[in-house]
């Protein structure tokens, strides 16, 4: 009587009545499971185990293993005081009810869920950046002396700045692109982890099917098969498309804070690039667009394909417009860094840590509200009222 006297019945009764409400309340059709898979093996797997267990009972009776009862024993039951089947159903009804919380459990194991839309709104003092890593035929050359390509050294120099930019609390958007741009990153995140896995995932190249091509000629290449996406009117080098894109995305994101898109501070673009681009003209008038928006531009330079000079289809030699794209970013106060330099990703950091931090509002979304304690509950009220029944029926079990 003492154990029992530690209860606070009041409290396990608000407890029950509590949960019982939210399970009434509980709209099951909107209900999802991430992990039904699982719930199924672990559901087979116990059915299973009842199927032999009855069948472990049913055979032993069959050929007469209990050791409690003889046939030939000598005493005789009158039939009146045999159990009708009704009443035999009756005592079986709590061992047949354990199926219940077992069938709550299974679902418990599922991972029951409601999608729900919550936003979370809060102010953090930021930099906003967008990161544009050329993917252009023109990056699979290789770098210098080094044995890789471009695109690698690109893919590996972008890694190490956002290492040495995580904890800024950077909101960064992430794009690659040949003659369009690919969002990798379409919107702006503070999430460094993520960032970090989907700038890591992305491909170094983008280019068109490249047809009976085998595993040798793949090893052969210095752009991985991995690495190397298929996507076709890809492979040259055309900033200007992306440049719109990331002016476009600027704007809206100036709305969204309440601010003149050409007021905003904190606004910088990072492009990775052997900046050996066919629409210069074009690329002046975004670069121009950038300027006026107060968006600093920043570019670390890849350096030049040991390839030597390209030529078209009549010999003649293909002057490239990298002097000129670099000498116009320069003109609009952007820098650029080249990767040869071993300061320049350093610089890069230095010179976007410099720029002005500004408060903005970020909207988070819960999308998930689990909903496994339900079926636990249920689990717990059904052994709350079988177990007693149980052991009642266990009392009366025998004549």
């Amino acid at each position: 009587m003492e154990f029992f006297s530690g209860f606070n019945y009041e409290e396990i009764k608000l407890i029950l009545q509590a949960g019982w409400q939210d399970l009434v309340n509980t709209d099951f059709n909107q209900l999802k499971f991430s992990e039904m898979e699982l719930a199924l093996k672990v559901g087979v797997v116990l059915f299973s185990l009842i199927l032999l267990k009855m069948i472990w009972i049913l055979i032993g009776r069959w050929l007469g293993w209990e050791n409690y009862s003889r046939k030939d024993s000598g005493h005789l039951i009158s039939w009146k005081k045999e159990r009708h089947l009704f009443a035999r159903f009756i005592l079986t009804v709590p061992t047949l009810a354990l199926l219940i919380p077992l069938l709550a459990i299974s679902f418990a194991i599922a991972d029951p869920y409601f999608t729900a839309t919550k936003e979370e709104k809060k102010h953090i003092e930021t930099k906003t950046r967008i990161e544009l890593r050329d993917a252009s035929g023109s990056m699979g050359f290789l770098f210098n002396k080094t044995g890789k390509s471009k695109a690698e050294i690109a893919a590996n120099a972008h890694l190490k700045f956002l290492e040495m930019r995580r904890g800024k609390n950077d909101r960064t958007a992430f794009w690659i692109f040949s003659n369009d741009p690919y969002p990798v990153q379409e919107d702006f995140i503070v999430d460094d982890e993520l960032y970090y896995l989907k700038t890591y995932d992305a491909p170094w190249e983008l280019g068109p099917e490249v047809e009976n091509w085998n595993d040798e000629q793949w090893e052969n290449y210095t752009i991985p098969k991995s690495r190397y996406s298929v996507v076709e009117g890809q492979g040259g080098t055309q900033l200007s498309k992306s440049l719109r894109a990331a002016i476009q995305l600027f704007d809206v994101d100036a709305k969204k804070q309440k601010q003149s898109p050409y007021k905003a501070n904190g606004r910088s673009m990072l492009i990775i690039s052997d900046a050996d681009i066919s629409d210069l003209e074009e690329t002046k008038f975004d670069l121009e667009g950038l300027n006026k928006r107060g968006i600093r531009l920043y570019i670390i330079l890849i350096g030049n394909a040991v390839s030597g000079p390209q030529y078209d289809e009549e010999g003649n030699e293909i002057q490239t417009d990298t002097p000129s794209l670099l000498q116009e970013i320069t003109n609009r106060g952007g820098k650029y860094f080249p990767i040869s330099d071993e300061s320049a990703l350093d610089g890069a950091y230095q010179e976007i840590d410099r720029l002005e931090k500004i408060k903005v509002e970020i909207v988070k979304k819960s999308l998930k509200i689990p909903a496994f304690q339900k079926f636990i509950f249920m689990t717990i009220l059904a052994l709350i009222i079988i177990i007693p029944f149980g052991l009642l029926a266990k009392l009366f079990r025998y004549p």
